[in-house]
């Protein structure tokens, strides 16, 4: 029968070495549950049982170290057990093992990372639910969480709360159309809904500063003019500046009148 003719200490592993020229790389659990120890000897049988166990404890262990920094998905964990080339057999039984012992809770995972969004008022409830699931959390589980955690009340309010920063920002020197129209974009891309976003600018009562959108036209005008002008004139002048200026936002009554007063 094989027997170990060395065994030594490498950094989290053990070095055996059996006569038959063969070495494994094992856990201390895997010397304590076997009793391992040089000039021990096994048949052949007990060997694949020990390293299999090793492999086993190897990857629990990897598991255990990987939720030690911070919480995980079964999926992200399954994840890092293969890129450490631990066999799947291996992981379908440390996957178990960790779920059994709560150190993986997808459940719990799903609360903890909504409510933490929640709490934030970052994100909307459809950009949540992707990242959930990319991170592997089952689609029906993540919407049963949503719903639990993220009612209509506090869409509207972090929707609102996110479009009054927007309006305090960059975009507070937008004619008042495409002000609404840059929020409700912003809003839909963090996972709003559109009716949410609607009910959150609606909050928001935003009115039209005339002064202001005039002065925002002229400078916006002069900019598009010089643009066009090198290229067309009359009508077809007056046609494009004025779609351009429709672009960027502001109204075509405003425009109109704005015109009247340019020799085209």
């Amino acid at each position: 029968m094989p027997k170990i003719i060395s065994l030594e200490k490498k950094k989290r592993l053990y070095k055996v070495v059996f006569d038959d020229d063969r070495t494994l790389y094992v856990t201390e659990d895997t010397i304590v549950r076997f009793f391992l120890s040089k000039g021990a000897v096994f048949e052949n049988a007990e060997i694949e049982k020990i390293a299999e166990f090793a492999d086993f404890s190897r990857g629990k262990n990897l598991g255990l170290y990987y939720i030690a920094f911070k919480q995980r998905t079964k999926k992200e964990v399954i994840r890092y057990l293969v890129d450490h080339e631990i066999p799947n057999l291996q992981i379908t039984q440390i996957i178990d093992a960790l779920e059994t012992s709560r150190f993986i809770d997808d459940n719990a995972y799903a609360e903890s990372f909504i409510r933490g969004k929640v709490l934030s008022k970052s994100a909307g409830p459809y950009q949540i639910r992707q990242k959930l699931v990319d991170k592997g959390i089952d689609r029906a589980l993540a919407l049963e969480k949503l719903e639990q955690l993220y009612d209509f009340d506090t869409q509207v309010d972090i929707a609102t709360h996110l479009a009054e920063k927007l309006v305090m920002s960059k975009y507070s020197r937008l004619p008042l159309k495409a002000l609404k129209m840059k929020i409700a974009t912003h809003l839909t891309s963090k996972g709003f809904s559109y009716d949410i976003s609607k009910i959150a600018i609606a909050n928001l009562e935003l009115e039209s500063d005339q002064e202001n959108e005039s002065e925002l036209l002229q400078k916006e005008l002069e900019k598009i003019m010089r643009k066009y002008s090198r290229k067309y004139d009359g009508h077809d002048l007056k046609q494009r500046v004025s779609n351009a200026l429709a672009r960027k936002g502001f109204d075509f009554d405003v425009i109109n009148r704005e015109l009247r007063e340019i020799d085209f």
